[in-house]
């Protein structure tokens, strides 16, 4: 009987259980670290799916203590627990450093470890699709400290993969819809270009990653995970309104999003690892998403 590999999870929030839950656990042993596991369990995260393990994520001794025992995969799924320059520098460079120096200091290094950024580390606008080779320009200090960390893990971990996930909806992900049943929107002009993925498709293209590598093959050391169909916010409010059932003088307020960039992000080289999207676009998961509510 093969042996199974052992998969850790650090920061393992919603992203690392929804992972969990749907990985081969045949084939695949998953650790979660968190500050307190009991917070998961109380919301509760099947605890079968995940061998909860105690310990801060910042703090290089506590990395290595619980990853003594071996890891063949590094999952990193951190989210800060503040808005702040401070909370991202916790959540993202400290983390970053600290893993580094973990990792360097193991026995026998892990097969694949996997950083989950977010492509906020673009901070430019414009009509052009943007990919993995266009030069990050942050616009404020959360894609700065995500630049920062992404920065940190390629230089310590060679063959280390970043995926950096565009806004991430789905069950349990709904900021959108409420906006939308409070008769929110975004002015119609200029358009205001949107970039999002289902969670599942999160989870999905992981688990292709990490099973792609187990056989052999290489990845790119960065992603972007999007959808194939960038849209204007107040387009995609429009059609959500009506899936909804309202009437569009439904949208009666106007909110104006200027931190947020207008930008089309090309998911190509995603779909060329050979991940095939379960929701391509945002009328497919919302729909999905909309008849589960009932």
């Amino acid at each position: 009987m093969t042996q199974k590999e052992k998969l850790w999870i650090l920061g393992c929030g919603d992203l690392g259980a929804r992972l969990a839950l749907n990985i081969d656990r045949k084939q695949y042993s998953v650790y979660g670290m968190r500050r307190n596991p009991l917070v998961a369990l109380a919301s509760k995260r099947r605890a079968d799916a995940v061998n909860w393990r105690r310990g801060d994520a910042t703090k290089v001794g506590d990395i290595e203590r619980l990853l003594a025992d071996g890891a063949d995969i590094i999952l990193a799924t951190f989210t800060p627990d503040e808005h702040t320059p401070s909370g991202y520098q916790r959540a993202y460079v400290e983390t970053a450093r600290a893993l580094s120096e973990a990792v360097s200091r193991l026995p026998k290094p892990p097969r694949m470890v996997i950083w989950a950024s977010s492509t906020r580390v673009y901070g430019q606008s414009g009509d052009d699709f943007l990919d993995e080779q266009t030069l990050p320009v942050p616009s404020g200090f959360q894609g700065e400290a995500l630049l920062a960390a992404e920065d940190i893990i390629h230089s310590a971990i060679p063959g280390a993969c970043i995926v950096r996930f565009a806004g991430i909806y789905g069950p349990g992900r709904d900021r959108l819809l409420s906006q939308v049943r409070a008769g929110r929107c975004a002015p119609p002009q200029p358009p205001q270009f949107s970039n999002r993925i289902h969670v599942d498709d999160c989870i999905g293209f992981l688990l292709h990653l990490v099973e792609r590598h187990k056989q052999g093959w290489k990845p790119e050391p960065l992603y972007i995970g999007a959808d194939s169909k960038p849209v204007p916010m107040y387009e995609l409010q429009q059609w959500l309104v009506k899936a909804m059932g309202y009437t569009s003088a439904h949208l009666r307020e106007i909110v104006q999003t200027s931190e947020r960039r207008s930008k089309k992000l090309s998911n190509q080289r995603m779909l060329a690892s050979g991940y095939q999207l379960k929701y391509p676009d945002y009328k497919v998961g919302y729909s999905a998403l909309l008849e589960a509510e009932g």
